[in-house]
């Protein structure tokens, strides 16, 4: 899982294009869920690290393709291959070591009450200002 983000985090600073960068961000944030699923056992917490992520992805897409509406996405062959057979022999080497992550739960049921907590706690937060935010008052126009 780690090589995949090395290889992700490589073929970001290849890229020109910025609409490309934003997949790849948005690819890793994908992969960094998932680990934190792999680690923590449970999937609410890698949900929510994976929709405040894309929150600040849907910005970013909005802000990139109004300033880079007419460049040309291109890719090359040699990378797309390249991590084709990458994530191949990531799959191989998952499978192989996925014991490991098994017993790696056991290691933080200690504090998982803790995060049961901050999570209800989030929860709680997004419920507060929900309610303080108006539809009609928002900041873009006023609704009809």
């Amino acid at each position: 899982m780690f090589g995949v983000l090395v290889l992700l985090s490589v073929f970001f600073f290849f890229s020109t294009h910025p609409l490309v960068m934003g997949l790849i961000l948005l690819l890793s944030t994908v992969f960094i869920s998932f680990h934190v699923f792999l680690i923590y056992g449970f999937g609410w917490f890698s949900y929510v690290i994976f929709l405040v992520f894309l929150g600040g992805m849907l910005v970013l897409f909005i802000y990139v393709a109004s300033l880079a509406s007419n460049e040309v996405v291109s890719f090359e062959l040699k990378y797309v291959v390249s991590f084709l057979c990458f994530l191949i022999f990531a799959g191989v080497w998952f499978f192989c070591f996925q014991e490991f992550f098994i017993w790696r739960f056991f290691l933080f049921f200690p504090f998982s009450i803790i995060i049961v907590f901050l999570g209800g706690y989030l929860l709680l937060t997004l419920v507060g200002v929900a309610k303080i935010c108006k539809v009609s008052g928002g900041p873009l126009r006023e609704m009809t």
